[in-house]
């Protein structure tokens, strides 16, 4: 986590104790809006009644939610290799701790919705779907993807690519599913990735962090053989989309094993496991998670910095997701 990132966010947790917790929905003042950020509330609209819940409204009274701190995280790093935040103070006073023991100077996060998945690329994946004409195709249908990206996507590119791993970095950033695994540098940036949406089942999220020493890193001369490579490497891409300069993007480069025809977790990698820690986020924090987030400027808007970025954002300002309530508007088209 850069010292700027780390400062913004603490000064975040700073006015989220000085304000409370009562605040405005982004623009929102009174039933009318006022802006894109309307800002906090003073004591003077608290006093008055005047200001409405922010989304998930009713979980900001959960008073199980605001308890300190600071003795609970100081617990879990003495008692459990796996820690449970409910909240973005919480989540960065134990990133700004693991950033303060640790002598590497890069450190990697990644933020699964669910907490049991797998940190396995998407190619991998069962949920993935691929066809093929047997069990053991997943490496042709992999090559051959790759090759109609390449074929169909440069027309719609603003720089070219200059190796085939600077191809699958772009394929990746757009969805195809590749032996990339996506991180970033930016903490609070994963942890949007694990609540954007509402629970899976009520099933906790998870951010991995993940501390890669210099030898991790792809050697220049394997960036254009990236589908050879027999053991797993760190990569950063050149700054070639905007999605990538937005999300502080880094790459895991995943080898296939060709004897089961798959892909090994990271957890499972002898030379990664031990650089990986694993943080918990309570379900039931998601709602208020998302609205803070987006306070501290990150969102679908600024994650992703074009007309769908822009439009998935004007949608959850006027939407709800299954754990948001925004009292006194209601759903509509209910009777359709």
């Amino acid at each position: 986590m850069s010292a700027e990132l780390l400062y913004d966010a603490r000064m975040y947790c700073i006015e989220q104790n000085t304000y409370s917790k009562a605040r405005s929905r982004p623009g929102r003042l009174n039933g009318s809006y006022s802006g894109d950020h309307a800002g906090f509330a003073t004591p003077s609209m608290r006093k008055a009644g005047r200001m409405q819940s922010r989304r998930g409204g009713a979980r900001r009274k959960d008073t199980s939610l605001s308890k300190t701190f600071s003795a609970s995280v100081k617990a879990r790093l003495g008692h459990s290799s796996t820690a449970v935040v409910e909240n973005v103070s919480e989540y960065v006073e134990r990133i700004a701790f693991l950033r303060a023991n640790n002598i590497q100077d890069l450190i990697l996060f990644r933020g699964h919705r669910v907490c049991r998945w797998q940190l396995v690329p998407k190619v991998g994946r069962r949920d993935a779907r691929l066809k093929g004409d047997s069990p053991l195709a997943l490496g042709a249908v992999e090559s051959r993807m790759f090759e109609s990206f390449q074929q169909m996507g440069l027309p719609f590119l603003k720089l070219n690519p200059e190796t085939k791993l600077e191809w699958l970095a772009v394929a990746q950033h757009h969805g195809l599913p590749t032996r990339l695994l996506d991180w970033t540098r930016n903490a609070l940036a994963a942890l949007w990735f694990a609540v954007r949406k509402e629970p899976v089942s009520d099933q906790d999220a998870s951010i991995w962090i993940l501390n890669p020493a210099d030898d991790d890193f792809i050697e220049p001369a394997a960036e254009s053989a990236p589908f050879q490579i027999e053991q797993v490497r760190v990569y950063r891409p050149r700054h070639i989309t905007e999605r990538i300069v937005a999300q502080s993007g880094y790459f895991t480069l995943h080898p296939l094993d060709r004897t089961i025809c798959g892909f090994h977790p990271l957890t499972n990698d002898p030379k990664f496991r031990k650089r990986l820690i694993e943080i918990q986020i309570a379900s039931r924090a998601f709602s208020n998670l998302r609205d803070d987030l987006e306070r501290c400027g990150v969102s679908d808007v600024t994650m992703f910095p074009d007309l769908e970025g822009v439009c998935r954002y004007i949608a959850w300002n006027n939407c709800l997701l299954e754990d948001e309530i925004d009292p006194p508007n209601v759903l509509l088209n209910q009777n359709a």
